[in-house]
């Protein structure tokens, strides 16, 4: 086993924005080389680069807590993700009071409205024939999808704008405790909207619920909705474009969508395991513990890189190519695995679905129309440019 001063260092600086110009590449490159690497960066942290050790530290809450923070470096929010940030019994019961209207089954209800957001996206960009699929497609569709679905009725605009700030503040502290207190301020203001009164919407019955006969404590309310409404549309725009970008990028892709829209949830799925538009996520350790040769300290932040685990060649095949044909096209983990897997995704993917029918519904011929832009964050990566150009239609 490793001693501290024998931690074999790979530097993976996520905080540093030209990582995200290269990052597949140099994720794979600390996998082959170092697949539980050190990193000096953001006050130090172990990165689990293989597959099998991400999925076995997802699953052991007691050794790798979320209790001290999922995101490195932290944000500057005042309370706790919720209920990312909780370990059981309090995250069972916080995820079981929202995990219910997140279904399949429960979406179909918003599916009709879901369709119309998708609709009106699309509707400026048809008679120009050219669009960026990010800003003027990816950017409104989650944010006003998940609003439909809470029943937060605020300009999109105001409310992207927010979480974008505050996601991009994270590893400047003051900048980033001032985009929280902006963010937070919104929420509180839809939440205090709510509190004690006839219950509207769904947004309404999580404000006014209780559990174990208690009311859920502000702290953790505003936490739960802070988390729906950031990550409830920010991975989506990453995830929407990449899709896009996907379909007219792969030789062969579109037409064989175009002929058996069987195949839709494979692009999805395939979407997600090359570009999960969460690469990271973060874990403490509470207690002692060996991962490979490596000695792993309670207090250590532990990094756990989807973006490597999703491209590990001991479980994908020539794991670098877009294969749709693949076995286990499921067992990617762009959603996380376990018990913090994404509530979220039936609506994620539900969304992506929608916009991929729309595209090869009404832009079935479309094409780039210059140079894709990439960027994203300290645990974010998408497309931040998709400029496309097709056939003007009136929509």
């Amino acid at each position: 086993m490793t001693k501290p001063g024998e931690r074999p260092i790979f530097d993976l600086d996520n905080t540093d924005p030209e990582l995200l110009q290269r990052l597949p590449e140099t994720l794979g490159e600390m996998q082959s080389r170092c697949p539980v690497a050190w990193s000096p960066s953001s006050g130090g942290f172990w990165a689990l680069s293989k597959y099998d050790d991400v999925v076995e530290a997802s699953s052991d809450w007691e050794t790798y807590t979320v209790t001290q923070g999922i995101m490195i470096p932290p944000t500057g929010a005042s309370m706790p993700v919720i209920p990312a940030e909780l370990d059981p019994p309090r995250h069972t019961k916080l995820r079981k009071l929202v995990l219910p209207n997140f279904t399949d089954r429960a979406l179909q209800e918003w599916r009709p409205g879901l369709e119309e957001i998708v609709r009106a996206a699309f509707k400026p960009v048809l008679p120009r024939g050219r669009a960026d699929l990010i800003s003027d497609i990816a950017h409104p569709v989650p944010v006003l999808a998940i609003c439909l679905v809470l029943g937060i009725d605020s300009d999109w605009r105001r409310i992207r704008e927010l979480a974008e700030n505050f996601l991009a503040a994270t590893g400047q502290p003051v900048l980033a405790r001032q985009r929280a207190q902006e963010l937070e301020a919104f929420l509180e203001e839809e939440i205090d909207a709510r509190r004690g009164k006839p219950v509207g919407d769904l947004l309404g019955q999580y404000v006014n619920a209780t559990i174990d006969d208690e009311p859920v404590p502000a702290s953790e309310m505003l936490g739960l909705v802070q988390l729906m409404v950031v990550a409830g549309h920010e991975t989506t725009v990453n995830g929407i474009g990449t899709m896009i970008y996907r379909l007219i990028t792969e030789p062969g892709l579109r037409d064989r969508v175009l002929a058996d829209r069987s195949l839709i949830g494979a692009v999805i799925d395939e979407t997600l395991r090359l570009h999960p538009p969460v690469w990271n996520m973060a874990r403490t350790v509470a207690k002692p513990t060996e991962v490979r040769d490596a000695s792993l300290c309670p207090g250590e932040k532990v990094m756990l890189v989807y973006g490597a685990a999703n491209r590990d060649p001991e479980k994908f095949a020539e794991p670098d190519r877009f294969d749709i044909d693949r076995s286990g096209l499921s067992r990617h983990l762009a959603f996380g695995i376990g018990r913090h897997r994404c509530i979220g995704e039936p609506l994620a993917k539900l969304e992506l679905r929608l916009a991929l029918e729309y595209v090869l519904d009404h832009l079935p011929d479309v094409e780039l129309d210059g140079e894709p832009r990439w960027g994203g964050g300290t645990n974010q990566h998408g497309l931040r440019s998709l400029p496309v150009r097709f056939t003007p239609t009136e929509g």
